[in-house]
């Protein structure tokens, strides 16, 4: 039993006819047989299903017919054998995405673009560790980044002396194309020229520097800035700090993926900080100041009030972390432990055994006021 058609396009039926047009592009683009991680006869089942879906509800009478009778009601505008891609009448509607596939299929499309013009180089990824305090204050970090540059020697070409000749094979275009038969008819496939790599110049003599690649090997300082609240994971972009261009195309980007290490002394949530001091039961019980450090490194005093619970938190206002773009700083909230001494003196135990056998019988006695 086919799939319903809006749930094979993943819209609602209420959708627009543009709606319909920008999801069929989006998943033919990840579906189509050329680019598809999925087996040849999976993908093209996949995206026969796709122009199938998009074929009836972007047309208006067949999709008014579909949403009234369903399958039924456009069966019969079809082949005996169902939907071919005879049927399909929306090709220029999405020409531009697939021309090679539509040329191949319905007779049009145009010609392949060329690879050998002039690429932005990759882009890449370095991972860059913080302290919790450099996102209180905002801190400017030199790093090295090895990545590749444009070979001095042959302003990249790869040729000796920057000599490169138009490739026999594809004539400069960098690419070849190739036309195979299948059940949905001619299928052209283009691929990267196997005589050129995609490059369209062939070498008469390799560079002897950069034996032909046309980039070589280096190391740049790179100032980063890590701003004030920085997120575990921010990314900052370095424009142009990435690998070298092709056919003088511009370098690629640095990508600095910022992560803050965890402290012994904080746990962070968001712009919040969290902390603990220990406290002495005569302090929870009677009240006191407890001393406790901040992230700016200074200590202060905090006051416990009486009748403190251990764990127990209390609120230091303005004492967290700046937002990352925001004014201001969140709050430090502490946590009130209580402080157990390993060893006491035989003076100590003797007040600890009076004061537990005075809460003994406070406690029998609020037992019995219960009963009553």
């Amino acid at each position: 039993m086919p799939r319903d058609y809006y749930e094979v396009l993943g819209v609602a039926k209420g959708a627009s006819p543009d709606e319909i047009k920008k999801a069929y592009r989006q998943m033919a683009k990840r579906y189509h047989p050329d680019v598809s991680t999925e087996s040849k006869e999976e993908a093209e089942a996949k995206f026969k299903e796709l122009s199938e879906a998009y074929e009836v509800l972007s047309d208006p009478q067949k999709r008014q017919a579909y949403d009234q009778y369903g399958h039924a009601g456009v069966s019969q505008q079809f082949g005996a054998g169902g939907f071919s891609w005879s049927d399909f009448t929306h090709a220029e509607d999405v020409s531009d995405i697939f021309g090679d596939l539509f040329g191949g299929m319905f007779g049009g499309g145009r010609r392949a673009q060329p690879r050998n013009s002039p690429a932005q180089g990759e882009s890449l990824r370095y991972d860059l560790e913080v302290d919790l305090r450099d996102v209180l204050n905002g801190k400017t970090v030199e790093i090295s980044v090895p990545h590749s540059s444009s070979c001095p020697e042959c302003s990249g070409t790869g040729g000796k002396g920057g000599k490169t000749e138009a490739c026999r094979q594809c004539g400069g275009a960098g690419q070849v194309q190739r036309v195979s038969r299948t059940p949905f008819g001619n299928m052209v496939s283009v691929t990267d020229c196997p005589e050129c790599r995609g490059t369209g110049r062939h070498i008469p003599e390799r560079c002897p520097r950069c034996r032909g690649s046309g980039r070589v090997s280096a190391t740049s300082k790179v100032s980063i800035n890590i701003p004030k609240g920085v997120e575990e994971g921010s990314r900052i972009r370095v424009p142009r700090a990435g690998d070298a261009g092709y056919n003088g195309g511009p370098p690629g980007d640095l990508i600095v993926v910022v992560h803050v290490r965890a402290s012994r002394e904080f746990r962070r949530d968001g712009r919040d900080l969290w902390a603990q001091v220990q406290a002495t039961y005569p302090k929870l019980v009677l009240g006191g100041e407890a001393g406790v450090e901040t992230i700016d490194g200074e200590t202060i005093s905090l006051s416990i009030p009486p009748g403190t619970q251990v764990g127990g938190v209390l609120r230091v206002v303005g004492k967290g972390l700046p937002g990352l773009g925001q004014a201001g700083r969140g709050n430090m909230f502490v946590r009130v432990m209580m402080e157990v001494p390993a060893k006491v003196s035989p003076e100590e135990r003797e007040l600890l055994l009076q004061l537990d056998e005075g809460a003994g019988r406070k406690a029998r006695a609020r037992g019995r006021r219960k009963k009553e």
